[in-house]
Formats: structure tokens, C-alpha cells, sequence
């Protein structure tokens, strides 16, 4: 009885916790990491000296074309957009997902 008891209590103890765990947690994305890494001011845009900040995003032909309002930032759209094509692999390639 005693034994059951335990057995009881440490479920009641650890059921929570397994639950919030499969609940994904939180936190950024590597990719979201890397923007709010490189965004010093906290703008929510990243200029040309930011960019240096993730990988090739500053190179004159990479940031002009994905600065598409031509305004001399990369908003939080245009990063995604930069980060889906991935031209640090080859010029504009999509992502392929298996």
C-alpha cells in the first residue's frame, strides 16, 4: 500500500511536467535567432551593418534584392523571405523538404 502511495505521488508530481514538455516549449527558431541576434537596435529592421550579422545578407546583391522597398533596411517579411530562398547555397534556390 505504502508503495502504491509513492507511485501515486510521484505521477501527480512528473504528469504536469511531461505535459507542458510536449507542449513544444517556446523559445526562437534558429532562423528568428538569427534576426533578433543581428537587429542591435531593436528596430525590427536590420540595416546594412546589421546584416553583417547573418551570413551573407549585407552583400550589395543580397540585400538589394531583398529590400524590396528600397528603403535601406530588411523588415521582418523580407528576412523571412531571404531565409526561405537561402542564397548562402546558390543564387536565389528554394528550400526542398524531404
Amino acid at each position: 500500500m505504502k508503495n502504491i502511495l509513492i507511485l501515486i505521488a510521484i505521477i501527480f508530481v512528473f504528469l504536469p511536467v511531461s505535459s507542458m514538455a510536449s507542449r513544444g516549449g517556446g523559445g526562437l527558431s534558429f532562423e528568428n535567432y538569427l534576426f533578433w541576434d543581428a537587429d542591435k537596435n531593436r528596430s525590427e529592421q536590420l540595416d546594412r551593418d546589421e546584416a553583417k550579422y547573418v551570413y551573407n545578407l549585407a552583400e550589395d546583391e543580397i540585400f538589394d534584392r531583398f529590400d524590396e522597398d528600397s528603403n535601406g533596411l530588411i523588415n521582418r517579411a523580407e528576412y523571412r523571405e531571404f531565409i526561405q530562398l537561402k542564397p548562402w547555397t546558390g543564387k536565389f534556390e528554394r528550400h526542398k523538404y524531404k
